[in-house]
């Protein structure tokens, strides 16, 4: 870990130092957080739950990729956002977060030319796409969709009745992350895709998953769902919050995509506005800092923008707008506690070309 790369929070200073990008010296710059933070007082626990999880259910596949599972500390990103919720809600969320980055780094390795993984890739979407329409995990499927079977039937259980309409958006915008990731894999990471701001855009609201970790957090604080789930304000507020995670996702991952030619916004800006990397990374920082407040003004404005509305279910608004914060806020500080982002000295991929080899050979057939 260098001391050329970090991030520090010191309450609502988000400090970045990036000494990657090799046409420039180290530099530094600031964004702007004030949004209240916590930690789970059971985070320990969280910690301890997770992890067994992972092993159980054998979703890593060696010792060597479960210190480096240890070191993203998920069951972090959980504490930090679920932080006065029920233990198993954070729990269950730092599995929803495992199977991310599992999933992600399956199809984010530059394996693309050999027909064999193009194909399990195919799959083993079109697998998770069948659990999220109602199938069932068979002994034959791999880890990473029993892991995913296992977190529907969770988040299933604690939202029958009244909170049912949010595990049925969950699965819609899960549906939306897998196609998306799947988009991402035949784009592949080093193609001129990426080199398309509006383009890569596209791909990474798919990609990014935050939008399942909304409605997963509103089942955790059980908000009715009533208007909120048609409100076009909240779509806006929701929007903004999901571009503030892709600000804060590329700003954090900035060294680990240039050092393993992955995209980035970074990267996009550079090339379609003619910038340095420095000037495209202050872009960016400024960006995320006016998504930030305008996102901030719009929960100002809500009360006068619906009127009636509010006045009859606002403690429901106010609730999913503290959904949103805790999620935006969590995912700094956890951002700046993830070794995923920090570290260089070894590959913090979950999987690598290896193990997706030996995946598709071992389970390709078994799966289609």
């Amino acid at each position: 870990m260098s001391e050329n790369h970090f991030i520090r929070v010191d309450g609502a200073r988000v400090l970045f130092r990036y000494g990657c990008l090799h046409d420039e010296p180290p530099f530094e710059l600031e964004i702007c957080c004030p949004l209240a933070a916590g930690l789970h007082g059971e985070h320990e626990r969280i910690l301890e739950q997770h992890r067994a999880w992972a092993r159980e259910l054998h979703i890593l596949p060696n010792s060597e990729t479960y210190e480096r599972y240890c070191d993203t500390r998920f069951d972090l990103i959980s504490a930090y956002q679920y932080y006065d919720l029920p233990l198993e809600a954070a729990v269950t969320a730092a599995h929803l977060m495992t199977w991310f980055f599992v999933f992600d780094d399956v199809m984010d390795i530059d394996v693309s030319q050999e027909k064999d993984i193009r194909s399990y890739r195919k799959r083993l979407c079109d697998r998770h796409l069948e659990l999220l329409a109602g199938a069932t995990v068979s002994e034959d499927d791999p880890p990473v969709i029993v892991a995913f079977g296992d977190f529907l039937r969770r988040v299933r259980r604690v939202s029958d009745g009244d909170l049912h309409p949010w595990y049925e958006r969950m699965a819609h915008h899960l549906r939306e992350y897998v196609m998306g990731t799947h988009w991402e894999s035949l784009i592949g990471p080093t193609t001129a895709a990426n080199c398309n701001t509006p383009l890569y855009l596209q791909v990474r609201h798919m990609t990014v998953g935050v939008a399942p970790c909304f409605d997963l957090m509103a089942i955790a604080k059980r908000i009715p769902p009533g208007p909120l789930l048609a409100d076009p304000f909240v779509r806006r507020m929701e929007r903004l919050a999901i571009n503030y995670s892709i600000w804060i996702n590329d700003l954090a991952g900035l060294c680990r995509d240039v050092r393993y030619g992955l995209g980035n916004v970074v990267s996009t800006l550079q090339h379609d506005h003619a910038l340095s990397a420095a000037e495209a990374v202050r872009t960016v920082a400024r960006q995320c800092d006016a998504e930030l407040d305008a996102f901030l003004e719009v929960e100002r404005q809500l009360p006068r923008l619906l009127g009636d509305e509010f006045a009859e279910s606002g403690a429901g608004y106010v609730s999913y707008v503290d959904v949103l914060k805790r999620w935006m806020r969590g995912l700094v500080d956890w951002s700046a506690r993830s070794a995923r982002y920090r570290r260089f000295d070894v590959d913090m991929t979950l999987q690598n070309g290896t193990s997706i080899r030996q995946a598709s050979r071992r389970h390709g057939p078994a799966i289609g």
